[in-house]
């Protein structure tokens, strides 16, 4: 598992399906093996990865859990061959398929090996664009699914320039693969929503700030807000704790951070030629990769403007 390097499709981040925590940790792990780079080694239906009880005891469970290891990835294995998944696809088709197609469990070795489902590999492997990645110690300790879907479909929608989302409480489920449960407002809130914010909040690199939307007409709630960045901006955030978008503006108006940054590795040819292109890029790239801006003594904070006391 060089780097531990998770990566789907967007498609598949959005996909629909039901799964608990320790079939996503396995699902997880088995994908952290594929190189999913475009020049990559070519993966079919016949391609087994095997991991090891060790190897994810080491990371996600705890001395004192990982104990459990053995008898999580049996259980584990066994529900995950009977998982499907919904993929939306253009002119409203949907398909249809499982993860995985086969699954050997060895208690002798402690190790499960997957194959994936035919069609569920483009969807995992030489991918050219609108990807999501992240390592897997990044939700190392997530304790519930949905905080794992949750952080998934963050860095999903930051990986698309998109710091917020506004959307329905039903659409919300289908995304967090719950489409039909959790149906009074009060449950949903109590034991998904602020659950998983909570707990991404807690344990990751992000920041989650939430809103619900009332209904037009009558009591209760209809949708809701999610407003979401790197921790590493948490000085740019507004009182509300929410990313300061005139604050981040102000920074890239700063001349000596242009100066300072008009080599920046993630810049276009335009973004380090013209002005305008620059700070139209760097408004994205602030967002998504904060700490790249490294410099001795020329931190983002360090651009704003000085407060008079």
């Amino acid at each position: 598992m060089e780097n531990n390097l998770v990566v789907q499709s967007n498609e598949l981040v959005l996909a629909a399906y039901t799964m608990t925590t320790k079939e996503k940790q396995l699902l997880l792990t088995c994908i952290s093996r594929i190189d999913s780079r475009p020049d990559a080694p070519n993966i079919t239906k016949q391609t087994k990865f095997t991991v090891t009880v060790d190897e994810v005891a080491k990371i996600f469970y705890t001395d004192s859990t990982k104990k459990n290891a053995f008898r999580d990835l049996e259980q584990a294995s066994n529900r995950l061959f009977d998982r499907e998944v919904l993929i939306a696809l253009e002119d409203n088709k949907t398909l249809r398929t499982r993860f995985v197609s086969g699954v050997l469990y060895d208690p002798n070795g402690e190790q499960i090996t997957i194959t994936f489902a035919e069609d569920v590999l483009p969807y995992l492997t030489q991918l050219k664009a609108n990807f999501t990645k992240y390592r897997l110690m990044e939700v190392s300790e997530l304790s519930s699914i949905h905080s794992m879907r949750l952080y998934e479909l963050i860095v999903c929608w930051v990986g698309q320039y998109q710091y917020t989302q506004s959307m329905d409480l039903d659409d919300f489920r289908y995304v967090m693969g719950i489409k039909g449960k959790y149906k009074q407002f009060g449950q949903l809130r109590e034991r998904v929503i602020e659950t998983a914010i909570d707990e991404v909040n807690e344990s990751t690199n992000y920041k989650i700030t939430v809103e619900y939307h009332k209904k037009s007409r009558g009591k209760g709630y209809e949708g809701l807000t999610l407003k979401f960045h790197r921790k590493t901006l948490d000085k740019l955030t507004s009182a509300d704790g929410t990313l300061s978008q005139a604050t981040i503006q102000s920074i890239v108006d700063n001349v000596q951070f242009m100066n300072d940054y008009n080599n920046h590795p993630s810049l276009s040819y335009d973004g380090k030629m013209q002005t305008d292109a620059f700070k139209r890029e760097m408004i994205n790239i602030i967002q998504r990769e904060p700490e790249s801006f490294n410099k001795p003594n020329k931190a983002l904070e360090s651009y704003l403007p000085k407060i008079k006391h």
